[in-house]
């Protein structure tokens, strides 16, 4: 639940590396000033922190998340080591995070699934002011455009047929969930289906379907004989 007085946006998202580097493009066109910061385990100053130009950098040197500043081209902390090719707004300090979970395969007693990652963002009204919470609204918008622009919808069903929605999955994703038949997961141990995904369907519903037998209209002079 958001605390009161927060913004709070959040989406679960499968995707593969070729994904993440899609979606990382699509939010870098949508803000051209825009850095990621990679996140290390461990505590806070354990490892350096950088500022990268690239979503898929920031993984690669972190490991499973990274973060978006925004505004875009916010100034970075002080602590963090900032890529040549990012020149940040030195006006400008940064209000909110916006999150990239990456997703991940899990094996545990119930077999393998496919874990969602997540995108997010939250920040309060009252602490940023009216002005910087307009800006933080118009940007996150952005963020979620290029995330639907380089995604597509997730409709699963759980074990019981209830179909959820609102969730994304990628290109690559997509084709290895459908290709496999490979269970998804939210987190927790409940399994899910992909179902219908911007109009396709999973070899499983096809199968269904092609098996139920066709409806033959009956002619008027069959029903009056």
């Amino acid at each position: 639940m958001a605390s009161p007085g927060s913004r709070t946006k959040t989406t679960d998202v499968w995707s593969l590396p070729q994904d993440e580097q899609l979606i990382g493009q699509r939010i870098n066109d949508a803000l051209p000033y825009s850095g990621w910061l990679c996140s290390h385990p461990g505590p806070k100053g354990l490892h350096q922190v950088h500022l990268h130009r690239q979503l898929g950098e920031a993984l690669r040197c972190g490991g499973r998340q990274a973060f978006l500043l925004l505004p875009g081209g916010a100034q970075a902390p002080e602590d963090v080591l900032v890529d040549d090719a990012l020149v940040p707004r030195s006006d400008i300090g940064h209000s909110a995070v916006v999150q990239f979970l990456r997703s991940r395969r899990l094996q545990d007693g119930e077999g393998e699934a496919f874990e969602a990652g997540r995108l997010a963002v939250r920040w309060f009204e009252q602490e940023v002011g009216p002005e910087r919470h307009q800006l933080l609204t118009e940007e996150s918008s952005l963020v979620w455009k290029a995330l639907r622009a380089a995604t597509r919808p997730a409709i699963v069903e759980n074990a019981q047929g209830r179909r959820i929605s609102g969730m994304r999955i990628g290109p690559a994703a997509h084709d290895l969930v459908t290709g496999s038949g490979m269970l998804l997961t939210r987190g927790g141990i409940q399994r899910l289906h992909l179902g219908c995904s911007s109009g396709s369907m999973t070899p499983r519903r096809r199968s269904l379907r092609s098996s139920l037998p066709r409806w033959k209209p009956t002619t008027r002079s069959q029903t009056n004989s």
